[in-house]
This record gives C-alpha cells, sequence and structure tokens, in this order.
C-alpha cells in the first residue's frame, strides 16, 4: 500500500555487511511504500577511499586478530558512556559538515542510522547545526554495542522487547527503544520448495550444508565444510568464502564441497539446504530465522557476535556448540530429521519479531509524519 511521498536518507558503514545489508532492507521496505530513499556510507564523505581502507582493515583484524578486535571492543565499553565523547565520537564529527550538505541537497523526511558511526554524526549535527530532523538508530545485533549511549536519536529500533534493560543500562532512554526487530531483505520472506531451489542450483545429493563465514571468510569453514561431508551420506556443502581468496584456493571444488566467492543467490541456497552453519552476525542469524531454517552457529568474531550466539541459543532459535566436532554433530542431528528441526523453528517464530511484518517500515513512516520537534536531547 503507498501511504504517500516521503524521502528517507539511510546512512550506513561498511564494517562487515551486516549494516550495509539492513541499510537496503530499510529501503527496499520503504520504497515498496512509495518512498524515496537514498543509502549513504558515512565514511566516504570524509575520503573516497577511506570506506574501502577501514572495510578492509576491520576484515584484517576479525580474521588474523580476533584477540586484538576483541580487547578493542571491552575496551569500547569502559570508554563509552551516556552523553560522553570519545575519540569514536570525535572522529566521526570529522565529516559532519559533509553529512549536513548531502542532507540539505536530499532534503529528508527522516534519517535512519544502522551503524553507529553515523548516529554520532547525526547527534553532533544536532548540536553545533540545529539539525532538526527525525532520527533513527537501527540495531543490528542482539547486544547492545558500545557507543549507541553516546547518540541522541529519536528511537532505537532494537531486536527484541528481552534486550530493552540491556540498553537501558547502557544509558539509552528506555523509552525511545522500539524492540521490533532487524529488518531483513524482502527476498528472505519468500520461500520455495527444497526440490525447486536445489533443481534451479544443480544440487543433487539427499542433504545440503550452507556454511557461511560473513563477508570476510571468517573461521576455517572450509574444513568444516569437509568433515560434515563426511560425516553425512550422500551430501553437499555449499561453502561461501566471501573475500577470503585464501579459503577460496584452500576449498577444493569436490562435488560435494562447493566453494563461492559472492553470490545473490543466497536466499536460493536457503530454500535449498537443510542446515546453515555460519558465523553468528546479527543479520545472516536473522535472514535464517526468517527463512525458518535450522541453525548452527559457529565460531563468532569475539564481541557482539558472542552475545548474539548466546542470545539466539538461549532461546532455542540457534545451536551453539562452541566447537567444530560439536557443530558437525549438532549439523548432522538436525539434517537427519526427527524433533530437533522442528522444535528449532517453533523457537525460530517465537523470538521473532525481525520486522518482516511491516512493523519497522511503518515505524518509520509514522515517525517521519511527525510535527517537526524533535525528542532528542
Amino acid at each position: 500500500m503507498v501511504l504517500m511521498a516521503m524521502n528517507f536518507l539511510i546512512l550506513s558503514t561498511a564494517t562487515g555487511q551486516g549494516h550495509n545489508s539492513a541499510a537496503r532492507a530499510v529501503a527496499e521496505s520503504l520504497e515498496l511504500r512509495g518512498c524515496s530513499t537514498k543509502v549513504l556510507d558515512v565514511l566516504k564523505l570524509r575520503d573516497e577511499g577511506l570506506s574501502e581502507h577501514i572495510s578492509h582493515l576491520y576484515a584484517g583484524i576479525t580474521v588474523h586478530a580476533p584477540r586484538f578486535f576483541h580487547g578493542l571492543y571491552r575496551i569500547g565499553q569502559h570508554v563509552s558512556s551516556p552523553g560522553g565523547r570519545s575519540p569514536i565520537y570525535r572522529l566521526n564529527t570529522l565529516y559532519a559538515k559533509r553529512l549536513m550538505e548531502e542532507i540539505n541537497r536530499f532534503r529528508p523526511d527522516a534519517i535512519i542510522c544502522t551503524h553507529i558511526f553515523s548516529a554520532q554524526a547525526v547527534t553532533d549535527l544536532r548540536e553545533r547545526f540545529g539539525l532538526d530532523l527525525p532520527a533513527v538508530g537501527i540495531a543490528t545485533d542482539y547486544t547492545c554495542i558500545p557507543f549507541w549511549e553516546e547518540s541522541a536519536l529519536d528511537g532505537y529500533v532494537i531486536p527484541s522487547p528481552a534486550l530493552t534493560g540491556e540498553f537501558t543500562a547502557r544509558g539509552v532512554p528506555g523509552d525511545r527503544l522500539v524492540p521490533i526487530g532487524i529488518p531483513v531483505l524482502p527476498k528472505f520472506l519468500g520461500h520455495c520448495s527444497k526440490k525447486e531451489a536445489r533443481r534451479a542450483l544443480g544440487l543433487t545429493a539427499a542433504h545440503i550444508f550452507l556454511v557461511m563465514g560473513g563477508s570476510m571468510g571468517y573461521g576455517d569453514i572450509g574444513r568444516l565444510a569437509e568433515s560434515l561431508t563426511e560425516s553425512v551420506p550422500d551430501s553437499q556443502a555449499v561453502v561461501l568464502c566471501g573475500s577470503n581468496e585464501h579459503l577460496l584456493r584452500r576449498v577444493a571444488a569436490t562435488g560435494k564441497v562447493i566453494p563461492l566467492r559472492y553470490t545473490d543467490r543466497i536466499p536460493e541456497l536457503m530454500d535449498a539446504s537443510d542446515v546453515i552453519l555460519t558465523k553468528p552476525g546479527g543479520l545472516s542469524s536473522t535472514e535464517a530465522i526468517a527463512k525458518r531454517l535450522p541453525l548452527v552457529l559457529t565460531r563468532p568474531i569475539p564481541g557482539c557476535e558472542q552475545k548474539n550466539a548466546e542470545f539466539l541459543s538461549s532461546a532455542g532459535a540457534a545451536v551453539f556448540p562452541g566447537g567444530e566436532t560439536g557443530a558437525v554433530s549438532a549439523a548432522r542431528t538436525l539434517a537427519l530429521g526427527g524433533s530437533a528441526a522442528q522444535k528449532m523453528k517453533e523457537a525460530q517464530l517465537r523470538i521473532r519479531p525481525d520486522g518482516t511484518d511491516g512493523r519497522i517500515t511503518d515505524y518509520l513512516v509514522s515517525l517521519a509524519d511527525r510535527p517537526r520537534s524533535r525528542g532528542a536531547g
């Protein structure tokens, strides 16, 4: 249903692909309502090459130095405080003026931030330049990551009511929390039969596993795929290697293990699969849940992904065995039938909402339609 013509500026950052996926999901859902959208990587405002540099740096640290990344995450938890001005906040003021110029050109009815960097920049614009537009943050993990509390937005879309206490404990005002889910791209909301999906993809085994390690091919997912096909007779494992060229070269295509770089056919691969094994990124996990696909969580990037794994496994929406042997065993159990897969699918329904029923879009449109009197301090 077309509501009215509105403009939405959606701000993201390429530290992993989850934030970009959330931005695209919001954009597509709003466009289906007849709205106009613009998705902008805020780091490109400072320097065209900065976003790519930060993305490569993030991937390098998480893949090759995960303990160092965990240390940075823990430092962030300590230096971030409500109304605080951490070094991260100050770095995000450096491109704020350029962002204001983009806002004046596009003239949005509301601003949506899928990353804390842009949320901090928008906060700075409000304080220094008197920006008077509705602004919303969208959390893409099942936890309150550091630095959200340094922003001052009108609302914060969070994944679940069960996380409200964690966000308020960090200093995010409870009356601005909107616990209605993580947005997923509309293409993850439909389903086709396993038979159709497998025929379209050329997959012929009785059991299909989808193995993912995020955009950087995190974890030893090649060996995991090999172990799966050895453990489960008449099976194939599709391995998404992302930008990890070393992993792509290491994984030998045998017919049973099928390595891929990037693909735009992940929804079809999920439809074709019996089980997905993935690191616990907020978006990839939620996309699997939207597909009601049995979910085994593999080695997390330390920090927020550990929290994602704990939240989803405690809710019964996924299993988090904590090692390769356990992951293979859990995937085998889920793939070979019985009640375990059905119980997990039922739990996935209970822990949603994930924005698939239009509530996020409804909320954003209603916020943009309010009179210009912002609630943020």
